[in-house]
């Protein structure tokens, strides 16, 4: 397939994410000469119960530069977010998945959204190689069926992200 690898710890914080729900969103980027696709910035959603010695060894080498709430304290939705905005490189292309929630005819449920983060203002190559690489990664994310392709900040709204939720 074409596009860059994608490195196994990300499918493993995915993993963690979608069965025991450990990240509200993880960051993923291309390493610095573009041949890997790495764990950028995550957020630890809570603590986690379960096989500390599973939990240990996906969350080893977490400290607080590449980690936001390694506490994992209740937060709000919104502040998620904001955190999420803060490690959204203005310039550099991104991939994202987060776990959304939005309420839909009353009811509020989690979806895990995949984001391409693509801004104009990106170099050319870099937006080539994520966009060739996408697919490839994208498909390797089972069960996650909602993509957006933001290329804008102005894009990048909790708000957007769950109206779009609430048309599927």
């Amino acid at each position: 397939s074409s596009g860059i690898p994608v490195n196994e710890d990300c499918l493993k914080k995915f993993d963690a994410m979608k069965r025991l729900r450990l990240y509200k969103y993880v960051i993923f980027q291309m390493n610095s000469d573009f041949t890997d696709v790495i764990v950028g910035h995550r957020y630890r959603a809570k603590k986690v119960s379960g096989d500390s010695a599973e939990i240990a060894s996906i969350t080893e080498g977490e400290n607080e530069e590449n980690t936001s709430n390694l506490e994992g304290a209740s937060a709000t939705e919104e502040e998620v977010f904001a955190d999420f905005l803060k490690h959204l490189p203005e310039n550099e292309c991104r991939y994202v998945i987060y776990d959304i929630a939005y309420t839909k005819t009353d009811v509020t449920s989690n979806k895990i959204v995949f984001i391409t983060w693509a801004p104009d203002t990106a170099k050319i190559r870099p937006k080539m190689l994520y966009s060739s690489t996408k697919n490839n990664l994208s498909k390797r994310l089972e069960g996650v069926t909602t993509h957006i392709q933001a290329n804008d900040l102005d894009e990048v709204t909790l708000d957007s992200f769950q109206e779009k939720l609430q048309r599927v």
